[in-house]
């Protein structure tokens, strides 16, 4: 057995339990592994960039090009009852794909499910650069580039729930996070007090659950009402 096939085999993990609340599938966790190669495989309902694909044929022999998914390099899979789930790192780029049917191990000719929804620019953009990727070329331009100042907002929202939640005071918060210098009644009437708060709220928003939003951006889903 090769040293890459026995990775490959190794990162192989046939116990699973699906998280439909979180939008993931909870894949058994091995200790000893690296941090980065046990990352969440998300459902494609919650995050666009996971790509459905199925073995198909093609009527077009002439465009046809024949992969096998279990050979490509640095792939991370997961057997489920569902079928392979599977994380694909390469050039600085992860590509998630989830295999309901078929052998992973097979070399065939395979199509992307792209539903009709709210992301399915996202996915067939997602689609696209996987495909360019599988055929040897650059990724492209990712549309979901974050702007750097919306990022460094989602961090230190995080950081000021951090302390937050050790314990430390708005005052304390600002003082770090965003240079504040003074004394308490300099604070009341300081702009950065709000602005403490409003990282607190948005970092506890976050962590209920608001931060699968980040998996869909810049997409923002229209609250539907009931009964539609």
């Amino acid at each position: 057995m090769s040293r890459a096939l026995h990775r490959r085999q190794s990162r192989v993990l046939l116990r699973w339990t699906p998280l439909l609340a979180a939008g993931v599938c909870d894949f058994p966790h091995d200790p000893n592994a690296r941090p980065d190669l046990n990352p969440p495989f998300w459902s494609p309902c919650s995050n666009p960039q996971a790509i459905i694909l199925s073995p198909v044929e093609n009527v077009c022999l002439e465009t046809e090009r024949l992969i096998a998914l279990a050979g490509l390099e640095d792939l991370i899979l997961r057997r489920a009852p569902d079928g392979w789930h599977a994380i694909w790192r390469v050039d600085g780029v992860e590509h998630q794909f989830w295999l309901p049917q078929g052998a992973i191990n097979a070399t065939v000719f395979y199509a992307a499910t792209l539903p009709m929804d709210e992301f399915m620019e996202l996915r067939a953009h997602a689609a696209r650069r996987l495909w360019r990727c599988l055929t040897g070329r650059s990724p492209g331009r990712d549309i979901r580039a974050m702007p750097a100042q919306l990022r460094q907002w989602h961090l230190l929202s995080l950081r000021a729930l951090d302390a937050r939640l050790h314990g430390e005071s708005y005052r304390s918060v600002a003082e770090v996070l965003l240079g504040f210098r003074g004394n308490k009644e300099d604070f009341e009437i300081d702009p950065r007090k709000n602005k403490a708060r409003r990282l607190v709220a948005h970092g506890i928003r976050m962590m209920r659950g608001g931060y699968r939003l980040l998996l869909h951006y810049p997409v923002k889903l229209i609250p539907r009402s009931k009964g539609k």
